[in-house]
């Protein structure tokens, strides 16, 4: 079965670029515009294997997001991963993220930690893993992806 992944992000291009991107790889691909349109989604959709999270957003910001993530049961469980341009010392599990990348996205560091994600054998935060019941742009070279705003 394919592993399916939502990306939410605020610019039209990344949404474009990660779709296709993870689509060619074999990926059920959802985008969301912001953190509302993602929770609306989500109460459509089955939960996604993992979600890529733009930080800084108009509307519904990641932070935003996540907080109501953290209340809502049936998608707390979902691991995510922060993409942004914010630079600064990030640390995940504060977040309730699995991993933070800067962005410009390096594309196959990427599709590996999703890959990892979604075959268990990445080594996701334990809180995070407990409540999952496993305790224990623009393309530029180098497969990068840059954000111009």
């Amino acid at each position: 079965m394919a592993k399916s992944v939502l990306i939410i992000d605020d610019d039209p291009d990344v949404r474009e670029l990660l779709g296709q991107f993870f689509a060619d790889q074999g990926f059920v691909v959802h985008v969301a515009r912001d953190g509302r349109h993602a929770l609306q989604l989500l109460a459509k959709i089955g939960a996604p294997d993992v979600i890529l999270l733009d930080y800084l957003m108009p509307g519904m910001s990641g932070s935003q997001f996540l907080e109501r993530k953290r209340r809502n049961p049936r998608i707390r469980c979902i691991p995510v991963v922060v993409l942004s341009t914010w630079t600064r010392e990030w640390i995940p599990s504060r977040l309730d993220a699995v991993e933070v990348l800067s962005k410009p996205i390096d594309l196959e560091r990427l599709l590996e930690l999703v890959r990892h994600i979604c075959d268990g054998s990445h080594a996701v935060h334990v809180h995070v893993r407990a409540r999952r019941g496993l305790v224990g742009g623009r393309r530029l070279e180098g497969g990068l992806i840059g954000i111009a705003k």
